[in-house]
């Protein structure tokens, strides 16, 4: 990124400091009357009052209970031995727990093609659906998607292990709110506040570029391709990618056809959207040069704006298919493809991880 991206982040981290600093500079000879100063306590209720999800956001103690798309369950006492059954689970709840505390985790967590903290979940035990596999792990605490097995439910239900099942959206807000309501449930808050502000101020950095008001006659139509069995691939409403592409200030022209969610089109389709800029967020081993390969070379995609100008780009799939906040590094990685002027390709910084 250039110095303009940084020296915008540092702006933003600084900018409170700065407000007090001045405040102090500034303020008159005469004796200040006392402002009542917020305690620990009242800071953290606030950050945690409008989450959804927690259903008593001034109870910081144990038990506590949280609501999930599986109902209210209680958490009897802060968790130690945690399974988080999908990867986008497993990436958030770790920059908010050591890796110590998980117990379980997915094969493709440990898998670097797909997964963002690959080197932290080496040593942790491989667990699948299977209920026997998930109970032999003895977890106190299980927090999972919503497409989990309900018979796998039903049978951890009957163990009284708690489950909670929650969804992970692309959304700016709700992205913070999905950190703030893990942490809850690890009892981890003061991490998760933390780490809100780093992803919030990490968003807010890059946006700030993207969605310059005038960069609006220049943004590009940009599109999501992959290729599986021979079906072409691409991501609309709704969609990883697609979050991507807004946050990087680029135009998903697979969106404004009307696509939702990822979903499979055609070289008619293609051509009709005429994307400007295509990237390919699919891993190399599973074909992502010959992808590249075949589109820059169809004679009947000759005319498609992104073939004319060989604006065709693999990109690292991790980044870019991730339900967690790992997709806004995927946002800066295509924010300097869509705007070279604004942006460089340096390798950016990890995001932070709680201590041990």
């Amino acid at each position: 990124m250039n110095a303009r991206y940084w020296l915008n982040r540092f702006w933003m981290i600084g900018l409170s400091t700065m407000l007090i600093v001045f405040g102090i500079g500034c303020s008159s000879s005469a004796t200040p009357s006392p402002t009542p100063k917020a305690t620990e306590h009242e800071t953290t209720t606030t950050a945690f009052s409008n989450v959804p999800g927690i259903l008593d956001p001034q109870n910081f103690g144990w038990p506590r209970s949280v609501k999930g798309s599986n109902g209210s369950i209680t958490i009897p006492e802060k968790p130690q031995r945690i399974i988080t059954a999908s990867i986008g689970h497993d990436e958030m709840t770790l920059a908010l727990v050591p890796a110590s505390r998980l117990v379980g985790v997915g094969s493709v967590t440990q898998d670097s093609t797909y997964s963002n903290v690959a080197n932290l979940t080496k040593d942790i035990p491989i667990i699948n659906t299977d209920p026997e596999i998930l109970i032999a792990q003895q977890p106190d605490v299980m927090v999972v998607s919503p497409y989990m097995p309900q018979e796998t439910i039903e049978a951890l239900n009957k163990l009284n292990v708690p489950i909670i099942q929650t969804s992970l959206s692309n959304n700016p807000t709700t992205r913070i709110q999905d950190i703030l309501l893990l942490g809850y449930i690890y009892g981890e808050e003061e991490r998760a506040i933390e780490f809100a502000k780093e992803v919030e101020v990490r968003y807010k950095s890059l946006t700030n570029i993207t969605r310059h008001k005038d960069f609006n006659d220049e943004r590009k139509r940009t599109m999501a391709v992959t290729r599986y069995s021979d079906q072409i691939w691409t991501a609309g409403i709704d969609s990883a990618e697609g979050s991507i592409i807004e946050m990087a200030g680029g135009i998903n022209v697979a969106a404004n056809a009307g696509i939702v969610g990822n979903a499979t089109t055609s070289l008619e389709g293609l051509i009709a959207m005429d994307p400007e800029v295509i990237f390919i967020p699919q891993p190399i081993d599973w074909g992502a040069n010959e992808l590249k390969t075949d589109l820059l070379n169809n004679p009947a995609l000759k005319n498609v704006a992104a073939i004319k100008a060989n604006q065709v780009h693999i990109v690292e799939s991790r980044i870019f298919t991730t339900l967690s906040f790992w997709n806004i590094k995927g946002a800066e990685s295509l924010a300097s493809i869509l705007w070279p002027s604004e942006f460089t390709n340096e390798i950016l910084p990890s995001f932070t991880l709680p201590p041990n």
